[in-house]
């Protein structure tokens, strides 16, 4: 037991370990790679803006340009079209292919009930029979 007084005291060190990456983890990749990407973009407007036309210019601008035709007053309850479908002539003839008749609703119903809708249609659904009826004649 004498000799267990003389050995020397177990010293344990225990470390300290810092959580995260140097340089504040990678959040600094991130700023950084947002900002490169908005730097290529501004170049690349710059590029665009001295190598084209103004005519190309316009063409560029009328493409981001939206033609949907959209509401200022947003109420709730009256569904996507604002109260309107696509067909009505408010909507979309503003584009110049909305609706051409008076009455939009009235061509709509005659060619869903299976009937022609001008009087060119009839006529050739008339020749279109009687080249029918011929066929079946000859061809027997």
């Amino acid at each position: 037991m004498a000799g267990q007084g003389n050995a020397a005291p177990v010293v344990i060190k225990r470390k300290k370990i810092i959580g995260g990456g140097g340089h504040h983890g990678g959040a600094w990749k991130v700023a950084y790679a947002d900002f490169v990407t908005a730097m290529m973009a501004f170049f690349l407007l710059m590029w665009l803006l001295n190598a084209t036309t103004e005519k190309q210019r316009k063409g560029i601008a009328d493409y981001f340009n939206p033609t949907i035709p959209l509401n200022r007053v947003s109420g709730g309850g009256d569904g996507a079209f604002g109260g309107t479908n696509v067909l009505s002539e408010e909507t979309l003839a503003k584009n110049g292919s909305g609706a051409s008749a008076s009455d939009p609703m009235q061509t709509t119903r005659s060619q869903a009930a299976g009937g022609p809708s001008t009087a060119e249609e009839a006529a050739e659904e008339a020749i279109l029979r009687e080249l029918e009826e011929s066929n079946r004649r000859i061809g027997g």
